[in-house]
């Protein structure tokens, strides 16, 4: 089996050598990893890097980081395709699992809960994988996306069914595709997490925050019920369900609530 693990980088040389080495470490005699680089045109130390380190190198202009994750799937050979951002960090063993819950399921796709790391690399509180009887509908009058696509991994069939990312979509092409996959088959899930997300203040989400919240609006017309009563529902069920399901993640929420509240310059990244 061939796992492929695709990092899309414009600049990111602060934390691609911890990225790299943390796939590294999840070599295993199963499976082979093909770790590919896309980049758009680092003017840093990235390429220096991953050559250093022999990754597969695809260079070029894009349109967005769902391009850029796409070029790379669709230009290798992997079974299972997984994209990791080149400031996030996965845990050892987490190809591991994904390559043994995809033999014992047979589902398409697998996804996992994810740890939230601030810049220093300290953690912000885990993130379970969401509950298996989540659905597209229920999915989508959540408001965000939590399938956390560093810790989800396609087999090739199902992704090249999807067509991979619609592009069009900027910061919420993961919620889009997540929902189109939902809309086909159910995913195998690993509760624990599999992966760090470093929350730097300059993520896509972040940055982009109104233009996230109308795609993510999109998304809600294209997939979720059309009552507003039923999406205030499974809005409310599922919050209910992340909030008791991960009280640490939870409590730095919380916590950076009033945070916010007291000092508006403060930034939420939840």
């Amino acid at each position: 089996m061939i796992i492929t693990v695709v990092t899309p980088t414009l600049n990111g040389a602060e934390f691609l050598g911890a990225c790299i080495a943390s796939v590294q470490r999840n070599r295993h005699p199963s499976y082979e990893i093909d770790h590919v680089i896309v980049d758009a045109g680092s003017t840093d130390a990235t390429i220096d890097i991953a050559r250093a380190n022999g990754l597969r190198i695809i260079q070029g202009k894009d349109k967005g980081i769902f391009d850029a994750i796409n070029k790379g799937s669709f230009n290798s050979q992997g079974d299972l395709l997984g994209f990791l951002g080149s400031d996030d960090i996965m845990l050892d063993g987490a190809l591991e699992a994904i390559a043994g819950a995809y033999r014992r399921s047979g589902r398409g796709w697998i996804v996992g809960g994810i740890r939230w790391i601030d810049q220093r690399g300290d953690s912000l509180g885990e993130l379970a994988a969401p509950p298996a009887w989540m659905s597209a509908r229920m999915q989508a009058c959540l408001g965000w996306n939590p399938i956390m696509h560093m810790s989800t991994y396609f087999s090739r069939d199902l992704f090249m069914r999807l067509g991979g990312f619609n592009i069009d979509y900027k910061d919420a092409g993961d919620y889009e595709l997540f929902a189109r996959a939902l809309a086909q088959e159910p995913y195998a899930r690993v509760a624990a997490p599999l992966t760090c997300f470093r929350r730097t203040g300059i993520n896509n989400s972040v940055v982009n925050a109104s233009r996230a919240r109308r795609e993510a609006q999109q998304v809600l017309e294209a997939f979720g019920p059309g009552s507003n009563w039923e999406r205030l529902f499974w809005k409310q069920l599922l919050k209910g369900w992340f909030n008791l399901r991960n009280p640490g993640w939870m409590a730095h929420k919380m916590q950076r609530a009033v945070q916010t509240r007291f000092n508006p310059a403060a930034q939420s990244y939840f």
